[in-house]
C-alpha cells in the first residue's frame, strides 16, 4: 500500500481537504495529515499529526518546523507528499527534498505576490520560486494559475499538473442544491434579515478586504442603491484587519440601512438561495470555491478578470467578466443584469448545469486518484 503525507498550514484548511483525504484512504492508500493545532476545526473531525507551522515568516519557529517535519518524513517514509499553502507548501518540499521523498507534490493555490510590492513581493516569489524548484510536480487549481507562474517563471511547464478543469477539489452537489436546502430554514433566514420578496439581493461571501476588492464592491452598491430603492447588498464575513478597506466604505457597511452584514458561516447554501446575483470582484484568487458554490445554487456570478477567478464562470453564459478594479465596471454590469430578467433566469439556468459538468466532487476525486496511481 503506497503511503501519501498531505500538508496543509492551518487546521482550518481541513475541512477542504476532509472529503479528498477520505476517497484517496478507501482506495488503496495510506493518508496522513499534517498541519498546525492554531485552531481546532470541530467540522473536520479527522486525526491529524500536528506541527505549529507559523502563516507568516518567523525567523525564529520556521527552522525548527523545518527540522520537525524533516524527521517527521523521515520517520513516516512517505511514497508521496503534497503540500498545499505557502508556509507548508515551503516547508514540505524542502524537507521532502532534504528527506528523499521520491514524489513531491506542491499544491499552488494562488499567488498572494499578485498583490504586494517591495521586500515582501521578493520574498514571497523566493519562496514559491524554492517550493516549485524541490518538487516534483506543481498542481495549480485553474488555468489562469497556470499561465501566470509560467509567465512568472517560477515553474517549467512539464512539472505543471491540473486535475479538470481546476478548483480546490469540487464542490459538493449534494450539498449546494436548491433541491436539497429546508425552505423553512431559508424562509427564516430572510425573516432575521429582514428581507422581502420584492427585494433585490446582490450578495458577496469572504473576506471583507482591499484585495477582495471590497471597495469597489461597497462604491458600486453605493451609486446604485440611490437609484434602485429595492436592492440589498447581503455580505457574508468579516472584516480583515491586515489589509482593510477604506474607513468611508467600513461607514457605509455599517451604516448604510439596505446593506446586511453577517459573519462567517457554516452554512452558505442558506444564504445563496436569498441572492438574486452574485459579486466576486477579487484582485487575485488560485480559484473561488464561492464563486461555484453560488452558481451551483442557481446565482449568476459577476467577477473580476482576474487570475483564478475569470476560471470559474462561463462568460455571457453564468456570469459576467468585468476589468480588474474598476467599480463602474461592476455598477454598469449589475445593473444590466438587474434590468434584464431574461438574461439573469437564463444565466440561473446555466450555472447549475456548468458547474455540475466541470466541478463535480466526486468526478475530481476520481481524476485525482487516477493521477496519483500514475505515480
Amino acid at each position: 500500500m503506497k503511503k501519501l503525507v498531505q500538508g496543509v498550514t492551518s487546521s482550518l484548511s481541513l475541512l477542504f481537504i476532509k472529503e479528498q483525504v477520505e476517497y484517496i484512504r478507501g482506495n488503496g492508500f495510506e493518508v496522513k495529515v499534517v498541519c498546525n493545532d492554531e485552531a481546532v476545526n470541530a467540522n473536520a473531525r479527522m486525526p491529524v499529526d500536528h506541527i505549529p507551522f507559523d502563516r507568516e515568516i518567523n525567523l525564529r519557529n520556521d527552522p525548527i518546523n523545518l527540522y520537525r517535519l524533516y524527521m517527521y518524513l523521515r520517520r513516516e517514509s512517505p511514497d508521496i507528499i503534497n503540500f498545499g499553502t505557502p508556509k507548508a507548501g515551503l516547508l514540505g518540499m524542502i524537507a521532502g527534498y532534504l528527506s528523499g521523498v521520491e514524489t513531491r507534490i506542491y499544491i499552488q493555490r494562488g499567488l498572494r505576490l499578485e498583490t504586494v510590492s517591495g521586500m515582501k513581493k521578493m520574498i514571497l516569489y523566493m519562496t514559491e520560486k524554492i517550493a516549485c524548484t524541490l518538487s516534483t510536480h506543481v498542481m495549480v487549481i485553474s488555468d489562469s494559475l497556470e499561465r501566470e507562474v509560467i509567465r512568472r517563471r517560477l515553474v517549467r511547464p512539464r512539472k505543471i499538473v491540473r486535475i479538470g478543469r481546476g478548483s480546490s477539489s469540487g464542490i459538493n452537489l449534494e450539498r449546494f442544491s436548491p433541491e436539497v436546502v429546508e425552505r423553512e430554514k431559508v424562509e427564516s433566514l430572510a425573516e432575521r434579515l429582514g428581507i422581502q420578496p420584492s427585494d433585490f439581493i446582490i450578495g458577496y461571501v469572504g473576506r471583507i478586504a482591499g484585495d477582495k476588492g471590497s471597495n469597489e464592491l461597497i462604491e458600486a452598491f453605493a451609486t446604485l442603491s440611490d437609484a434602485y430603492p429595492n436592492i440589498k447588498l447581503l455580505i457574508i464575513g468579516d472584516f480583515e484587519a491586515g489589509d482593510p478597506i477604506e474607513d468611508v466604505h467600513r461607514k457605509t457597511i455599517t451604516n448604510h440601512d439596505r446593506i446586511i452584514r453577517e459573519p462567517y458561516t457554516d452554512k452558505p447554501e442558506h444564504y445563496y438561495m436569498l441572492m438574486d446575483l452574485f459579486v466576486l470582484p477579487t484582485y487575485r484568487e488560485g480559484f473561488s470555491n464561492v464563486s461555484i458554490e453560488a452558481q451551483a445554487m442557481g446565482v449568476p456570478v459577476i467577477t473580476f478578470d482576474a487570475t483564478g477567478a475569470r476560471d470559474t464562470i462561463d462568460p455571457g453564459t453564468t456570469g459576467l467578466i468585468v476589468p480588474s478594479n474598476d467599480a463602474r465596471g461592476i455598477e454598469a454590469s449589475l445593473e444590466l443584469l438587474m434590468n434584464d430578467d431574461e438574461k439573469r433566469r437564463e444565466m440561473s439556468k446555466n450555472a447549475p448545469k456548468f458547474i455540475r459538468t466541470h466541478f463535480d466532487r466526486k468526478h475530481m476525486h476520481e481524476q485525482l486518484l487516477a493521477f496519483y496511481n500514475t505515480l
